[in-house]
């Protein structure tokens, strides 16, 4: 892996292949074509590819370690589960938490997988015994009906919430969605950038014309945040969604967000919607505020669910999970933990944008989020040329020029 840059494009998927979705997503969709691949792909070296598309290495090739090292990861994983993968474990850790926290579970999931039994050819059977992720792909209605509403999950006993997010509401107490700490973010502002723009306050400000491509945010190829679309669609409906996509300069990964910011480049925007773990890793300057909306940060669980007959089994896996440790571990990385003992890195008086249990159990959440898109993706491109660049691969590109 240490000369990927002097590989060709080719030969990097050749030998890994989880790396296809990485080009795929940041700048090169062509190669999702395996006759693009095959030929273009087959005399194109990374370092030329990137240099090219005016695309930052040092973020793109972090992007492509971190998958290799993933996917190794998991199949470590599931090869001492003897190659099965139908079922048992269907983990997700958001960046930030990825190394202390698999440090950790490791061990435990080991212990567990030696012993794990082959799951059978029934629905319910090749459901994942223990579920831990962040995100919104759990909550379709499909899942809920099937496995759900049907008691297949259990949830933990249930504790105090952390003082700090105890009017939330994050605790169910019907679903057995077990929420450990919560994936927030928040707006990173440069003023220099800004200019005589006004500094925006609240998530309905960044709606308003004067902001119009003026915001960066999370993006995977043409999918856009969750949590923004969610948020915005549940307080201005419709045409909320509309605004955002007239606001929306283009989508990125924080990572290369970041990089953006350390630059010159005028062609970037002045905001930044990124996860607050990330908002915390920019270089302390005097131009980049990091702003905690008077409406509320947003919200994203990051929770686990254990199947009724596995409880006992993973016992000592839900004690850690729920335990202080892991609590710590999340505060740490700016992810509040709803664990009572925990001292989170909040500012005094945090609030926060949380679409709530009863608003996800009275919609497809999945469903929604794909119309959402769909509604979003119609006023973003506006009357874009169809061979104009991607959304990723427009802030790719502003990135590249640093």
């Amino acid at each position: 892996m240490d000369n990927l840059l002097e590989c060709t494009i080719k030969e990097i998927v050749r030998q890994y292949p989880e790396t296809l979705e990485v080009f795929i997503n940041n700048g090169f969709a062509l190669f999702a074509e395996e006759k693009v691949l095959n030929e273009l792909g087959s005399i194109l070296k990374l370092q030329s590819a990137l240099r090219t598309k005016k695309i930052g290495i040092e973020a793109f090739m972090q992007l492509i370690k971190d998958k290799i090292e993933d996917t190794a990861y998991y199949n470590s994983l599931f090869s001492s589960m003897g190659g099965n993968k139908s079922g048992s474990f269907n983990i997700h850790i958001p960046c930030g938490l990825k190394g202390p926290l698999e440090r950790k579970l490791q061990p435990l999931l080991q212990a567990i997988q030696k012993n794990d039994e082959i799951p059978h050819n029934q629905d319910m059977d090749r459901a994942p015994d223990l579920v831990l992720t962040k995100g919104y792909h759990f909550f379709n209605e499909n899942f809920v009906n099937k496995f759900v509403n049907k008691g297949l999950y259990v949830a933990a006993p249930q504790k105090v919430v952390n003082k700090q997010l105890a009017d939330l509401g994050i605790v169910d107490q019907e679903w057995p969605y077990n929420v450990i700490c919560l994936g927030i973010s928040v707006m990173v502002v440069d003023r220099k950038r800004l200019g005589d723009l006004p500094m925006p306050k609240t998530w309905g400000d960044l709606l308003k014309p004067e902001y119009e491509r003026k915001v960066m945010i999370n993006s995977r190829g043409e999918s856009f945040s969750d949590a923004v679309l969610l948020s915005i669609y549940k307080e201005y409906g419709e045409a909320g969604i509309a605004a955002l996509g007239r606001t929306i300069h283009s989508g990125s990964h924080s990572a290369q967000m970041i990089k953006g910011l350390a630059s010159s480049n005028t062609d970037l925007p002045p905001i930044y919607i990124m996860p607050d773990f990330f908002a915390h890793t920019i270089s302390s300057t005097s131009t980049i505020e990091i702003v905690w909306p008077e409406d509320g940060a947003l919200v994203t669980p990051l929770f686990f669910m254990v199947k009724a007959n596995k409880a006992e089994k993973f016992k000592e896996l839900v004690d850690f999970l729920t335990g202080p440790q892991v609590g710590q571990i999340c505060a740490n990385a700016y992810f509040p933990s709803v664990h009572p003992d925990v001292s989170n890195r909040l500012p005094i008086d945090a609030t926060f944008k949380w679409l709530g249990w009863d608003y996800i159990k009275e919609h497809d959440i999945e469903a929604l989020i794909k119309k959402l898109n769909n509604w979003f993706l119609v006023s973003y491109r506006g009357d874009q040329l169809h061979n104009k660049p991607s959304s990723t691969e427009r802030g790719n590109l502003a990135i590249g020029k640093a």
